[in-house]
């Protein structure tokens, strides 16, 4: 039997105070989290597993939409104490968990800082310290377009927001794992943030392409669970407006 879980996290720094939305599968005995949050979140996930009564030590795998810092930060610890526990991405984010190529995100951060001034300037430096701080694997195992990650649990490809971004279709609940691929702003399903999508064309594209698939429910990294009898005509919406506003 396999079962879903959103499990909300809550970040703060400064100013800021809001919740992110990874997932834990649990499939029979083992559970399967997806993505894992910031650095230094290790502690604040084994709070969040213990609240909805599940055992942290049963956790065997964890799978990573993309390697940003929000979703892949606490990885590193999280296996250093739980060495049992097989990470998976796609096959294009590899080489970045791995270190082997630099973020896409941070070079973007550190052009526009060389621009920016002000309080922009500040923000700035700050997010790059947070991509610089995020700790790279030793090893990952490369998923592809259409693997089972268990019973009733798909791969995605749904690059544009990061090349190689991935989502989950479990197919029993008609529910989407989208990553960041899709945000629920104040109840209002809406397309990711322009500012973080490296490729708005192929962004469409992945929105496009998920609607061949059966959904009743998102769950979205920010802002969390979204259901709607008349999902396919929002995404329809969102596509037809693309950026254009």
């Amino acid at each position: 039997m396999t079962e879903l879980f959103t499990l909300p996290l809550l970040f703060e720094m400064e100013e800021m105070s809001f919740y992110i939305y990874p997932v834990v599968i649990k499939n029979n005995d083992s559970l399967i989290m997806v993505d894992v949050g910031y650095p230094m979140f290790l502690s604040d996930i084994e709070k969040a597993f213990d609240k909805i009564g599940l055992n942290i030590h049963n956790l065997t795998q964890v799978i990573l939409t993309h390697y940003d810092h929000d979703h892949m930060g606490a990885a590193n610890e999280l296996i250093e104490k739980y060495p049992n526990i097989e990470v998976k991405c796609s096959k294009e984010q590899e080489p970045y968990i791995l270190g082997k190529k630099k973020s896409l995100r941070l070079e973007l951060a550190e052009r526009n800082g060389e621009t920016l001034k002000g309080d922009a300037k500040k923000f700035n430096d700050g997010f790059i310290q947070m991509l610089r701080s995020v700790k790279y694997l030793d090893n990952v195992t490369t998923l592809s377009d259409g693997d089972m990650i268990c019973d009733g649990v798909k791969v995605i490809e749904t690059p544009g927001h990061m090349p190689g971004h991935i989502s989950l279709y479990f197919e029993p609940e008609k529910t989407l794992i989208s990553g960041d691929m899709l945000v629920s702003e104040d109840g209002v399903l809406a397309i990711a943030d322009k500012r973080f999508v490296l490729d708005e064309e192929e962004e469409i594209k992945s929105i496009e392409k998920i609607m061949n698939y059966d959904i009743e429910k998102i769950i979205c990294y920010h802002g969390g669970e979204y259901s709607s009898n008349r999902i396919k005509e929002e995404l329809r919406d969102i596509i037809n407006n693309g950026y254009s506003n």
